[in-house]
């Protein structure tokens, strides 16, 4: 049998991880992904096995009480990728967290000796003209074929969290200057993250995504591509994400654009490798498109003047002013014409 490793938890996270393999092996055996669910209930079965104290026990510990589960590297591995993606997906917000928070645990627990995701056949790269409608944006996807009404837009349509990010890339959907037209699409698939280069980009934005990469799940799996489409029009294959476990699996994506404000001849690259989830950031903003597409930060209501501030200014340029009582409303006219377009004092 092969080496247990031992990472510490409580009941009420164990009973969370038991649920979560569960509920993902159900649904891919429906989805005929069966070498793959008969694997998620394997883990189940081998945390019920090897959880001290041992499940059941007539004095198990409360639900916050600690427990310690040992399981193989592989299913380590496995479960870690299987508590980020569900974390990710934010399913069920109450147990989201709890994945996270054990997937954390997971990695700097046993970030020695985990084995780092594959990607056997990066680096590849492809190229593609994408076409885009009126709502100036596309979507990454993996999907088995182009053809069908999925990849017509990916059923989704507009997504109102669009022009709510970064003016770029949020999470899958990115942002295009051109309208009713082609991108030209540059993507690369690569086994970690590459270099950053920014000098040529007008903007560079990062997100994490995931993908579904097992198409057919007959043996051997064959793997999805990696599609890009638009509200309203066809799919195109960029490239074909190799069939890994788990499946459905997390990508870190960078997306480099310019040419957006121009509205024509517009360059996309993207590249993207496998990487735990984490928050998406804009690396550079540069371009028009992107800052019409941030939503505008909410200023702070003007305040209005203290009293203290309008006396103390009134004093200190010899204007007589009473030392009680309600400031006139001349008075305060005039603080406020000659603090226009300044720095108020503080109060």
């Amino acid at each position: 049998m092969s080496e247990l490793y031992s990472v510490e938890c409580t009941v009420h996270e164990r009973d969370i991880i038991i649920g979560t393999l569960e509920n993902v092996g159900w649904g891919l055996g429906v989805e005929g992904h069966r070498a793959e669910a008969d694997e998620y209930s394997a883990i189940r079965d081998e945390v019920w096995e090897h959880t001290s104290p041992p499940v059941g026990q007539s004095d198990d510990p409360p639900p916050d009480g600690p427990v310690t589960v040992s399981l193989t590297l592989r299913h380590w591995f496995l479960l870690a990728g299987l508590l980020d993606r569900t974390g990710f997906q934010d399913v069920n917000p109450e147990e989201s967290p709890v994945n996270l928070r054990v997937r954390d645990r997971i990695t700097e627990t046993l970030s020695d000796v985990l084995p780092a995701p594959a990607q056997p056949s990066a680096p590849q790269r492809g190229q593609a003209d994408v076409p885009v409608g009126e709502l100036g944006f596309y979507e990454l996807d993996s999907a088995w074929s182009t053809n069908g009404d999925r990849c017509a837009g990916m059923d989704r349509g507009y997504d109102a969290r669009i022009d709510k990010g970064n003016g770029l890339l949020v999470r899958s959907h990115i942002l295009t200057g051109t309208r009713d037209g082609t991108v030209h699409v540059t993507v690369e698939l690569l086994s970690g993250p590459p270099p950053l280069e920014t000098g040529p980009w007008d903007d560079v934005a990062e997100a994490s995504s995931w993908f579904s990469t097992v198409g057919i799940p007959i043996p051997p799996p064959e793997g999805n591509k990696l599609i890009a489409a638009a509200p309203g029009r066809d799919g195109v294959a960029l490239l074909h994400l190799d069939p890994v476990w788990p499946s459905d699996c997390m990508y870190r994506v960078r997306v480099s654009v310019r040419g957006r404000d121009a509205g024509a001849a517009e360059q996309h690259l993207i590249q993207l490798w496998r990487a735990p989830s984490a928050p998406g950031k804009l690396i550079k903003a540069t371009d028009q498109t992107g800052r019409r597409r941030r939503p505008e930060r909410p200023t702070a209501a003007r305040r209005p003047p203290a009293d203290s501030d309008i006396r103390a200014w009134a004093i200190s340029n010899g204007i007589p002013i009473n030392e009680y009582g309600r400031i006139p409303a001349h008075m305060v006219a005039k603080y406020e014409a000659a603090h226009r377009g300044g720095a108020r004092p503080h109060r």
